[in-house]
């Protein structure tokens, strides 16, 4: 099940739409509200890393200790 590349792709296509003006997403029985478009962007980028995540595409940093 790809949740958070759904999601994702919804948020992204109400941004292109000029309909982030939702106000409020349901992630996993969560409700995240925002006010704005700076919160709506914060949202935007954890959601995006989420499903980067899901995909196989993130890629995490590895530290020399």
């Amino acid at each position: 099940m790809a949740f958070w590349s759904d999601l994702e792709t919804k948020m992204r296509d109400d941004l292109a739409n000029n309909k982030w003006h939702v106000s409020s997403y349901t992630i996993r029985n969560r409700t995240t509200s925002y006010t704005s478009f700076a919160e709506f962007k914060e949202a935007l980028d954890y959601v995006s890393s989420k499903a980067a995540e899901e995909r196989g595409d993130f890629c995490r940093r590895t530290y020399v200790v």
